[in-house]
């Protein structure tokens, strides 16, 4: 391939033997600034036919499913000066702290306050900051691409393509991650590290002449400007750049062998690294005011990096939304053969020709001992390392395993693929038409195809419905507030553990915050605080499946409503006739939601020892978090345990309770075996266990805070199916208590009420 630098080259098309005279200053400018100017609108009128941005209007969203309301959420919450989702409208009566789900994304939550500066409507902010993310990838993009050696024309392509990639018009619902423009500038960064070239000045330069010293400040602006809006952004764009950063300083000790030449490559990674840990570090601080009744509050697991890794055929098929029917037809047979990953990063026909090209360049470089060029073999080591942390059973489950889970989907890096792939065109195309007509003519072509294969305005956003849908909303909201007085705290039903929790029945996962979105400031909703501290689990030791003692229960906790969703139950399981009967004719309604009044009440419903607020507030809990729960075929809730385990009580109180703790364990080998419980006063109590369920009776007096009971037999674990072993199965968990407290086994105590199933 022929040697390419990393600056900037403009593609030569005059003959040498006419001279070619210099531009006028102004005619330079704007020759420089046709490129940037070009990619920009180009990918606008990308962002605006395959939205049919004609069709929506201010005030509508541009999805209301998946994370979508959250999303809105966590931009209103912004607007109104909250950190990044801390708001007092979720997680009544405590509100929502979203610091146990922090990211680093300070960059995009400015962003969203100057767009705050102009509207007070989340969906409009974050509307605009969506569509905004084209035009800022196109120049962020065809910035790299020139850097690299990229002609304008092949830049061009190259910025378009990256910012419309297939799937990009859906990113709504995950709103920060559709700002991938940092992803090109990381790059960036990491090119320079690989290829040798300056990441900083050298320090004689800061100590030159006028003119050289400004240079070699401003170099250093750059870089810094770089790695802080690449630490500042996604905590999953950080985490792809340093993979990169320390790929690149790979190749260059395997090119250099001294440790001073990884010196600027380790400066810049670490700015970006340390930019990043301040941020969370924040967030750190933010949850030291939390009771946490589990271990991990909020947290992912390892096995979820194999969930939501990828698959290589995800990324050659065509986009499941293609525009084609027959293309999309052809993803949409395979996800009926092999279910599909949770999220589905095709590359389009234009990319998966560039990552071809750059798997050849690996091919012929390891076969036939040809050393490619410096930037196409840094591109194609880029590749090779984002794919093996891409797919299913890579680096990303080692990292899982050793370093971390949170960073658990990377599916995510296709978008870095794409890019790697899109620049390894963007240089063949340089290559192959050196003419000015040539190149133009081909960079058309490329952008044709690419933009017709990467988007389909059919996949647009159904603005009729989400505008009927937000006003109605709205309506009900507003009718609510206005029916209650100020302010007014309002019960959801039914009670859904926050985030990343399927919602019962046809409900979405973050349904529960729609009311919210748009409602007025007097009203606060009890959905949304961090499953796995107090401020959420006070929730679960309700008596949910008996209304006439919930009513009092939430009138003590300063509730002065409760909403019921109709979507989230079955049947009969819906409470809303018992409320009706309970509080009378309802505040507010549409067809999935009802509201009640809980200022209401009949006399004789009227318990005869009314409940305190710190009764309901602050409950002991007791629960097994650590497994998945299940139902047998009697509906009991059980879960299936290793031959040990732990179970937590959660005293949420400010004095000692004693509690009695039932349930019944076998062993699933079906021999007979001793379940022994130590962590409880006196001697560990040792129960006899078989095949059969034998009931366990356990009695604790739970301190202010955390008590842990290790649970222990012999017992051989035996295959459960999907590869697990387990060797106990606990079933019907429950909590009772003379102390006058609510009492609850976290999950199987909801699992045994008559609420809905999922």
């Amino acid at each position: 391939m022929a040697q390419t630098q990393l600056t900037s080259v403009e593609p030569t098309t005059t003959s040498h033997a006419t001279p070619r005279h210099p531009r006028p200053a102004g005619r330079a400018w704007v020759a420089s600034a046709a490129g940037p100017g070009l990619s920009a609108v180009l990918s606008l009128l990308v962002a605006v036919q395959s939205l049919r941005l004609w069709d929506w209007r201010p005030g509508v969203p541009l999805s209301l499913s998946g994370d979508s309301p959250q999303v809105l959420m966590q931009v209103r919450a912004i607007m109104e000066g909250g950190g990044f989702g801390s708001t007092d409208r979720m997680g009544a009566p405590f509100g929502l702290n979203a610091a146990w789900f922090a990211t680093g994304d300070q960059l995009n939550f400015a962003a969203i306050r100057v767009i705050g500066l102009f509207t007070d409507s989340p969906a409009t902010a974050s509307a605009v900051f969506f569509v905004a993310g084209y035009p800022a990838a196109a120049l962020a993009a065809y910035w790299l691409a020139r850097q690299v050696g990229i002609a304008r024309p092949a830049a061009v392509t190259v910025g378009v393509l990256f910012s419309a990639l297939p799937g990009h018009q859906r990113w709504f619902q995950h709103l920060w991650l559709s700002a991938y423009w940092v992803l090109p500038l990381g790059v960036w960064l990491a090119l320079q590290v690989a290829t040798g070239r300056s990441v900083w000045p050298a320090r004689r330069a800061l100590r030159a002449g006028t003119a050289g010293r400004r240079r070699a400040w401003l170099h250093v602006a750059r870089t810094v400007a770089i790695a802080l809006a690449v630490g500042l952004s996604d905590a999953y764009y950080v985490a792809f750049v340093l993979i990169l950063v320390g790929v690149a300083l790979v190749v260059r000790w395997a090119t250099d062998r001294t440790l001073r030449s990884l010196l600027p490559g380790v400066a810049a990674a670490a700015l970006v690294g340390v930019s990043c840990a301040v941020s969370l570090a924040f967030a750190v601080v933010a949850r030291s005011g939390d009771v946490v009744t589990s271990d991990v509050p909020a947290q992912r697991t390892i096995g979820e990096s194999e969930r939501y890794a990828g698959r290589l055929i995800d990324l050659l098929l065509p986009w499941s939304e293609h525009r084609l029917p027959p293309l999309r037809f052809i993803t949409t047979a395979y996800g009926y053969a092999a279910p599909p990953t949770a999220e589905r990063h095709a590359l389009g026909v234009v990319s998966v020709c560039g990552l071809v090209v750059l798997v050849l360049v690996l091919l012929r470089s390891v076969t036939g001992g040809r050393r490619p060029d410096q930037v196409v073999g840094a591109l194609a080591a880029f590749a090779l390392v984002s794919l093996a942390f891409y797919t299913r059973g890579g680096l990303g489950s080692v990292v899982a395993l050793f370093v971390t889970p949170q960073i658990r989907t990377w599916a995510r890096l296709g978008t870095v693929i794409a890019l790697l792939a899109l620049l390894a065109v963007g240089l063949w195309m340089t290559r192959v038409a050196r003419r000015r007509t040539a190149a133009w003519a081909l960079a058309a072509g490329v952008l044709l195809v690419g933009c017709l294969d990467q988007t389909n305005p059919g996949a647009a956003p159904d603005y009729a419905r989400l505008s009927a849908t937000s006003a109605q909303l709205k309506g009900y909201s507003a009718h609510l507030a206005a029916a209650t007085s100020a302010p007014c705290a309002v019960f959801q039903l039914p009670v859904t553990p926050y985030p990343e929790e399927p919602g019962f029945g046809q409900m979405g996962d973050y349904d529960h915050v729609l009311p919210g979105v748009a409602a007025p400031s007097t009203l606060t909703w009890s959905y949304g605080a961090i499953r796995g501290t107090a401020s959420a689990d006070w929730q679960l030791a309700l008596p949910v499946d008996r209304m006439a003692a919930l009513v009092p229960d939430l009138r003590a906790a300063g509730f002065c409503a409760v909403e019921v969703d109709h979507r989230g139950y079955v049947g009969a399981a819906d409470p809303s006739d018992g409320l009706a009967s309970l509080l009378g004719a309802p505040l507010a309604q549409t067809d999935r939601l009802v509201a009640f009044d809980l200022a209401t009440e009949r006399p004789d419903a009227t318990p005869p020892t009314p409940p305190t607020r710190d009764d309901v507030l602050r409950p002991v809990l007791a629960g097994l978090d650590s497994a998945r729960l299940q139902r047998d075929d009697r509906g009991r809730p059980f879960q299936l345990l290793g031959p040990t385990a732990t179970l937590t009580v959660s005293n949420l109180g400010d004095t000692p309770v004693p509690v009695t703790l039932t349930f019944s364990v076998r062993t699933l080998s079906g021999a007979e075996d001793v379940l022994v419980a130590t962590g409880l006063p006196g001697a560990p109590l040792r129960s006899p266990i078989s095949g059969v369920d034998q009931p366990v009776r356990l009695e604790v007096t739970a301190p202010p805070g955390s008590t842990k009971i290790e649970l222990a037999s012999t017992a051989e674990p035996v295959d459960v199916g999907g590869g697990v072993a387990s060797a106990l199965q606990l079933t019907d968990l429950r909590a009772s208590s003379t102390a006058g407290v609510n009492v609850a086994s976290t999950q199987q105590f909801f699992a045994a009420s008559p609420v809905p199933s999922r």
